[in-house]
């Protein structure tokens, strides 16, 4: 984690951000952050106003690396695709792997984080000033992808920015059921209303 943080704070964040992968975050407490870290009680509340704060940092953080990775994704997509069919063959991929039902759990996460800013205005300020950051990168991709003749101006890019985030997440619907639709089904029907509706 290179980010100009204190190495003490650092490795608070990333420790709790490894609990995060290996239990449930209900199971997550101070004193088995402060293990993994090798850190003192004491060193927490220097950086932290209260573990929720610690919590909530690492929620910022584990969403910024996903802005970033996704950010990076969605450029590279732009510049190298040269034909509208590549650029699409590219979204299918994507598509793919981001509604994979293995990820749900990085789902899930999301639903945690925005449900959790309804209550803390700090953490939605903060939450949503990344949020911007990808929505903002989305718009530029999207308004790129219609000078380049993938997608039809007849919408704004923001609100296509807007919509393929809003799919990606709306897929925790399915999650919880007891009876799944299927994946293969889903995947196609999002790739023909990208080609059909998008394009």
């Amino acid at each position: 984690m290179e980010n100009g943080l204190h190495k003490t704070k650092q490795q608070l964040i990333q420790a709790t951000s490894d609990l995060m992968d290996e239990v449930a975050l209900e199971e997550i407490n101070a004193a088995m952050v402060l293990e993994r870290a090798g850190a003192s009680k004491s060193s927490m509340y220097h950086f932290f106003e209260d573990f929720s704060d610690l919590l909530e940092a690492t929620f910022l953080y584990r969403f910024g690396e996903t802005v970033r990775i996704s950010i990076y994704v969605i450029e590279k997509i732009i510049k190298n695709s040269t034909t509208k069919d590549e650029f699409f063959f590219a979204l299918d991929r994507l598509t793919a792997t981001t509604q994979a039902r293995e990820n749900e759990s990085i789902r899930f996460m999301r639903a945690r984080k925005l449900a959790r800013s309804e209550r803390s205005a700090n953490f939605r300020s903060s939450l949503g000033e990344l949020q911007q950051q990808l929505t903002d990168a989305l718009t530029l991709a999207f308004a790129q992808a219609q000078e380049k003749g993938f997608l039809n101006k007849s919408f704004e890019a923001r609100t296509g920015a807007v919509f393929i985030q809003a799919y990606t997440l709306g897929r925790i619907v399915d999650d919880i059921t007891t009876t799944h639709m299927n994946d293969a089904d889903w995947e196609k029907l999002i790739g023909r209303i990208a080609r059909e509706v998008l394009g």
